[in-house]
């Protein structure tokens, strides 16, 4: 019962901090338009990258392939995207890199390579702006906080990483190939100021695979 009280408690605190009039005047009530209750995301792109992706990527620290599984959620006011990756091949470069700067063992580099690396992603549109707003967590507990916008065919994200990546920056280039093809490419600039690129493309599954 306890811990229902609390749980029940937040909700309502955040209710309360969602829907309190912060001294809005009647002109600028006037001239805004409401942002209480927003639609849901129903834009082209939002509806077109929904589903299930699977494809294969590489970039300067090796090859992998992956999948991922987007669709909204809360009501329709974010995308949610559910990642999923192995390491096909890693490279000499990413070993030594991994050794010198984050003092990884070997034995910690092996588990990474069979593990599963997973990720979620967040995404909504500030109903004001028409920024793009996201955010991202992943199993290495690396956490990403990206603003961007769309244009044409392509979403344009620039990110800021913390937790594990703390000091990393990196620009992630999302493109529309056609209605079952996506191409995604990243440049991160890491926190020693060397540079990692990354480029992949993914298919829409037609039957689901998670």
């Amino acid at each position: 019962m306890k811990r229902y009280t609390i749980t029940l408690f937040v909700v309502i605190a955040g209710i309360a901090s969602c829907t309190i009039d912060k001294g809005t005047t009647p002109q600028q009530k006037q001239n805004n338009p409401s942002t209480f209750l927003p639609k849901a995301i129903d834009d082209d792109w939002s509806r077109w990258i929904v589903g299930e992706w699977v494809g294969s990527g590489e970039s300067d620290a090796g090859k992998g392939k992956g999948r991922v599984k987007i669709e909204l959620g809360l009501n329709g006011q974010y995308l949610m995207i559910k990642g999923e990756a192995e390491i096909t091949e890693m490279s000499p470069e990413q070993v030594r890199y991994l050794k010198n700067n984050l003092h990884a063992t070997d034995e910690e580099i092996r588990r990474f390579q069979s593990e599963t690396f997973k990720s979620l992603e967040i995404y909504t549109v500030d109903p004001k702006t028409g920024e793009v707003i996201g955010y991202l967590f992943d199993s290495l507990r690396c956490m990403a906080k990206g603003t961007g916008k769309r244009e044409g065919n392509k979403e344009i994200m620039n990110w800021v990483w913390t937790g594990s990546g703390k000091g990393a920056t990196s620009v992630r280039i999302t493109e529309k190939l056609s209605e079952d093809r996506v191409r995604v490419t990243e440049k991160s600039t890491l926190p020693d100021g060397s540079i990692m690129e990354d480029k992949g493309e993914m298919t829409r599954v037609k039957k689901s695979s998670f």
